[in-house]
């Protein structure tokens, strides 16, 4: 909300500087986004053009003579409409204009120039503010040679405060100052509007056929003539940001500035008839509306009709039919009041967003209903000279009364740790107008409708909080009698991502929201979607299902920018309609870890994937995870190159390398991925960590060759040993596979290195035989394993 605080003067008094009051309202009120001034120029005068020829050496440059009030000033102006006998404004010499643009005395095309005749935009106006191309010409009554930007009511500043969506009530100037004079202390200066009205009786009869529609106020001014507004008018609208149109629309949207009533002016002659109906639209019902397209309706939907068809959009946009046009006399004012709920869900789907349609959504004051038509209705007379027909036709069923709230002294005390006495709480009420009634350390508060936000106990207090100085509330800490400290999940992610993170892995966090592609791009059976209601685009409109798909965008980000070793995971969600399930995903593509001073590039691989998911279980605790390959395809996985993991003989991820045709249309190399379900890692039992002294006696290796049955996994020959039960071996560890001629075609070689200690002794050359001996009959009994020889 921008607020001119030339017009917020008229209604409070400011006796600080601007800083100091935007300071108070950063720590009393909403939040101050900017405060500058609407023209920062100086040295701006009225001018009159009393000559305006060519310039002799360029066809699009003018040479005026300017009479500036002190002197006669010749300029030349490149502008196409400047003309003798125009007023305009002069930047004198010396002049500085918005961005620190100087004026000084020059030659253009050797003729002598004194100044400069400006423009709005030269001004720092916006051109949505206004239609010009060219200079701004003045009217004719303008005096010469006083101060421009005084003269346009331009020298003003304007404060943008940054509200949240409880602050309706500070969607008004009358909003505003009522918070200026609570954190001030000064008198508001607003008067009841006198409306002169004509014996003329207003014929429009007004009714309801829905509750959507809590009020609605008509009034009919006649006779109107439609032109510009006044220059102090249309300041002020520029500078609460709104483009100033005709005196009519203009008139309109000041009082909705002004009260915070949003109001609209019909064309009388337009409708067919005297009368007003408001209803729910009907279904497949259309309306053209002041911007020209044709608006299908909704029954949730809210319409003024002229008794039979939609004249306009309630609280939305009025109806093209009955717009207001340079040959309008005859005015229909509304000023009403609808649920905010409707207006939202309207607005929103149109795709159709006004200072209007932002009042009503977020709550109006039902009491300025009938204020800001009779303030209208004055303007129009004095601004439109119109003429106002005798009578208000109503109905009203919203409540006027004020909301009662009862409080005791002790609680407000309580919460907020703050020995508030009587007497500051009554000043606070006094200064928010707020009526307060006390009893015994007991309150009856009574809120006016103006305060939409204020309607419980905690809403009342924090009023009092922010008014009395939130630096009164005393600083405190937290008492308890027990430390804080992390849950066991909460430790072991922090585990997982140091693990990873020390691992050479980089930790992303990618969107939640994708296209409805992605939320199943890695399903393995159909699942339903959920899809979001208010979706920002179809990119975004489905909750995921895997991370996958949005580490792979990253992925594609990185890789387009010539980062070619991406290595990432990340700690997220995946969600379906009925649960939550914490994933645990990664990719790694290109090199690991290289020693750049050694020229030591390896290049990432299945086995470096799998050996870093190893080491994270182990880091767990975790010893029984197991790596099979999957009875069927896993979509967007390499069908040769993937293994499903198992803890506990349950599935809970898989591992391995991005399908070739993924790859191929992402444009990437060997690329590996990964996906666990943390939601039943971290609820798993695991092994709790036992210390054990450091033996005194050495370790001995024995490497050992076996000849296999070339199905049989690895995995199955590691748990055959620790079947073995041998107590003294105490590590094993696959280095090497081999099928070739010297085997048969059925078998495979695989070598093993066994590690034998004794805690307490050195075991000798025999004991050592003895126990590979004992190993190798146990393999060969369960897993028909011999000891290959060549």
């Amino acid at each position: 909300m921008k607020i001119s605080l030339n017009w917020l003067k008229e209604y409070v008094d400011i006796n600080l500087e601007y800083k100091e009051l935007a300071d108070l309202f950063n720590l009393h009120s909403q939040e101050i986004a900017g405060l500058e001034r609407l023209v920062d120029g100086s040295n701006l005068v009225v001018g009159y053009v009393e000559e305006c020829h060519k310039h002799p050496d360029a066809d699009k440059l003018s040479v005026c003579k300017v009479n500036v009030g002190a002197e006669v000033l010749q300029i030349i102006c490149g502008a196409a409409n400047v003309a003798k006998g125009q007023k305009v404004i002069v930047a004198l010499d010396k002049a500085v204009l918005p961005g620190g643009f100087r004026i000084r005395k020059t030659k253009i095309r050797g003729v002598e120039s004194n100044g400069m005749i400006c423009s709005f935009e030269e001004l720092g106006i916006e051109k949505k503010y206004h239609q010009e191309d060219g200079i701004h010409v003045l009217p004719d009554d303008a005096p010469v040679g006083v101060n421009a930007l005084q003269y346009m009511h331009l020298d003003d500043y304007v404060l943008d405060l940054d509200l949240t969506p409880n602050r309706s009530d500070l969607l008004s100037y009358l909003g505003v100052a009522q918070d200026v004079k609570a954190l001030t202390g000064e008198e508001l200066h607003f008067k009841q509007p006198d409306v002169d009205e004509i014996s003329e009786k207003n014929p429009v009869s007004v009714f309801t056929e829905t509750v959507d529609c809590h009020s609605y106020y008509a009034r009919l001014i006649k006779d109107v003539k439609i032109g510009p507004s006044p220059l102090w008018m249309q300041s002020r609208l520029i500078a609460s940001g709104i483009r100033p149109i005709s005196n009519i629309v203009d008139i309109t949207n000041y009082v909705m500035l002004e009260t915070g009533q949003p109001l609209h002016a019909f064309d009388y002659d337009k409708i067919k008839s005297n009368q007003i109906i408001v209803r729910n639209a009907l279904e497949c019902e259309k309306i053209v509306s002041l911007d020209g397209k044709l608006r299908e309706l909704e029954i949730g939907d809210i319409v003024i009709t002229d008794g039979s068809k939609p004249i306009a959009l309630a609280g939305v946009m009025g109806g093209l039919e009955t717009e207001v046009d340079s040959s309008t006399t005859n005015i229909l004012l509304e000023s009403a009041t609808f649920d905010s709920y409707c207006i939202r869900r309207t607005s929103k789907r149109l795709d159709l967003r006004s200072e209007s349609s932002l009042r009503f959504e977020r709550g109006l004051d039902p009491t300025r209903t009938r204020l800001a038509a009779n303030r209208a209705a004055a303007l129009f007379v004095e601004l439109a000279a119109g003429k106002v027909l005798k009578g208000v036709n109503y109905f009203d069923t919203s409540d006027h009364k004020d909301k009662e709230i009862h409080i005791g002294l002790s609680k407000i005390q309580s919460v907020t740790g703050y020995p508030y006495t009587v007497r500051e709480i009554e000043n606070v009420c006094d200064l928010l107008d707020f009526r307060c009634h006390e009893s015994d350390g007991d309150f009856r508060f009574l809120v006016p409708q103006r305060r939409q936000d204020v309607n419980t106990y905690q809403d009342l207090i924090e009023e009092i909080v922010r008014i009395h100085g939130y630096k009164n509330i005393p600083l405190t800490l937290p008492q308890q009698t027990t430390s804080g400290k992390l849950t066991v999940k909460q430790t072991l992610r922090r585990l997982i991502r140091n693990k990873l993170l020390g691992s050479g892995l980089d930790e992303v966090v990618t969107y939640s929201l994708v296209s409805s592609a992605k939320a199943t791009m890695f399903d393995q059976s159909e699942v339903e979607t959920v899809k979001i209601m208010n979706p920002l685009s179809e990119e975004r409109a489905y909750l995921r299902h895997s991370q996958l798909p949005t580490l792979l965008d990253v992925l594609v980000y990185n890789l387009s920018r010539k980062q070619n070793a991406i290595n990432i995971f990340e700690i997220g969600k995946g969600y379906f309609s009925d649960h939550e399930q914490e994933l645990l995903s990664g990719i790694m593509t290109g090199h690991y870890q290289p020693l750049y001073w050694r020229q030591d590039k390896q290049e990432v691989d299945f086995f470096i994937v799998k050996g870093i998911l190893e080491s994270l279980f182990e880091k767990l605790g975790i010893s029984s995870a197991k790596y099979e390959k999957p009875e069927r395809e896993i979509p967007h996985f390499h069908p040769g190159i993937v293994a499903e993991i198992f803890v506990e003989g349950q599935s809970v991820g898989i591992v391995g390398r991005c399908h070739p045709e993924l790859e191929s249309s992402l444009g990437l190399e060997e690329t590996f991925m990964f996906e666990i379900d943390l939601s039943h890692l971290l609820d798993m039992p695991r092994k709790s960590m036992v210390m054990k002294p450091i033996s005194k006696f050495p370790e001995v290796t024995r490497d050992l060759a076996l000849i296999i049955d070339r199905r049989l996994p690895a995995d199955a020959v590691l748990e055959s040993i620790a079947r073995a039960k041998i107590k003294q071996l105490t590590d094993v560890k696959v280095f090497d596979l081999y099928q070739g001629d010297k085997i048969a075609q059925d078998k495979k070689s695989i070598a093993l290195t066994v590690t034998f200690k004794d805690s307490e002794k050195t075991l000798s050359s025999d004991e050592i035989d003895a126990l590979a001996n004992k190993l190798l009959k146990h393999l060969e009994n369960e897993l028909q394993a011999v000891l290959r020889t060549a």
